[in-house]
């Protein structure tokens, strides 16, 4: 997980929603650490027969492999990756779940390459190269299935969200290869969503 740290933004309102997203957390243990909205959405839109790639795993890899038929996971961090695979075991999951460790950049990112065009009916973007991995991920979906990038507000502009360190209009993307990713899901229904600690956007595939 990559998080970005200031302190400005440390106003009674935000105070207010970060107690909430804690409260939130401690009730739901096992739930993703997305935002709720967006975790209730996906668990009405997810199907058992969807076939799942998540980049970035965690309490996340066990809440998707119980909903869907096949998950791939892909992770950077080698403690990170024992831990889950450890969960998975406990649990009876790893079966369900192809998990992938690849702590090098470039071989993270190239695992998009392993699935093939129209795959895929589920991906959540949550890890390591996020930009490289959704714009790599955008032919991979089928037609009705769902992209999910989480911290969005860091990479995409929203005028509109009031969690920090977002992007603004005036800003632009964050880097060119999420401009392009913009400009592939222009035409895609999507579904922000926000805690205002952080921002998750679920995109429907034509």
């Amino acid at each position: 997980m990559i998080f970005h740290r200031r302190y400005t933004h440390c106003t009674p309102r935000y105070i207010k929603d970060r107690l909430k997203v804690m409260y939130y957390e401690r009730l739901s243990p096992s739930d993703p650490w997305l935002t709720s909205q967006a975790v209730f959405l996906l668990n009405s839109l997810l199907k058992p027969e969807d076939i799942g790639v998540e980049f970035g795993s965690g309490r996340s890899t066990s809440w998707f492999a119980t909903r869907l038929r096949h998950l791939t996971s892909v992770e950077s961090d080698q403690n990170w990756y024992t831990s889950t695979a450890k969960s998975l075991a406990n649990q009876g999951l790893s079966t369900k779940v192809d998990y992938r460790m690849s702590a090098n950049d470039d071989d993270y990112a190239n695992q998009v390459n392993s699935f093939a065009e129209g795959s895929i009916d589920f991906c959540l973007v949550d890890g390591k190269v996020r930009d490289r991995c959704a714009l790599g991920m955008v032919p991979k979906i089928k037609s009705g299935g769902l992209m999910v990038v989480d911290n969005i507000n860091w990479y995409l502009p929203n005028d509109l969200t009031r969690s920090p360190d977002s992007k603004r209009s005036a800003d632009g993307p964050e880097s060119k290869t999420w401009a392009a990713f913009a400009n592939k899901v222009s035409s895609w229904r999507k579904i922000w969503t926000s805690n205002g600690v952080t921002d998750t956007c679920i995109w429907f595939k034509p």
